[in-house]
């Protein structure tokens, strides 16, 4: 299956096609769009709108059917915080597209999106977003517990180094910064 991860602005037209896919989805599924995850939404939809340098929404899709399908959006910002060494990329407001929080979706599948939505996140930590270290923030049990349970196969990575699971955060440093 393949990935892809972009910005997602107004001005692409991406963040129109992931809000009328995912306005679909909830139809689909007999929910409000407006009422999705309004709180997460509503930030997104105006980081959206002005995305800056260090700021912006990214999407997580796949090619289905011919289409791209969105499947995860999130917040990527990378700014100096107190007690860091260098940029923080923070990864923010992550919100999986109503299929997977309406539908009846294998844990096969949730858990694939939620390793290659870390994965490509992180990614933009030594590209795009450049930061020394990387703080995700995960608003579900279940995936606070995936990442959670994959702490110890993060600290054998060579790559990274003081990973910290903390409160409904991880975070990590690259090693070779």
């Amino acid at each position: 299956m393949s990935y892809k991860l972009e910005s997602c602005s107004a001005d692409n037209n991406v963040w129109n096609h992931v809000k009328s896919c995912w306005r679909e989805q909830c139809d689909e599924h007999e929910e409000e769009f407006d009422l999705y995850a309004r709180a997460s939404m509503s930030v997104l939809d105006e980081l959206a709108l002005s995305p800056s340098k260090s700021a912006k929404v990214y999407v997580l899709s796949k090619e289905s059917n011919g289409k791209e399908e969105p499947l995860v959006i999130f917040q990527a910002n990378s700014t100096f915080l107190p007690g860091f060494d260098g940029k923080v990329l923070r990864i923010r407001h992550m919100i999986l597209s109503p299929k997977y929080d309406y539908g009846d979706i294998e844990a096969a599948g949730y858990k694939a999106i939620l390793v290659e939505t870390f994965a490509q996140a992180t990614a933009l930590g030594k590209g795009e977003l450049a930061s020394r270290h990387v703080k995700f923030h995960f608003k579900t049990p279940s995936d606070l517990y995936f990442f959670r349970e994959m702490r110890p196969s993060l600290e054998k990575e060579s790559e990274f180094k003081d990973v910290k699971a903390y409160g409904a955060w991880i975070s990590f440093s690259f090693s070779d910064c």
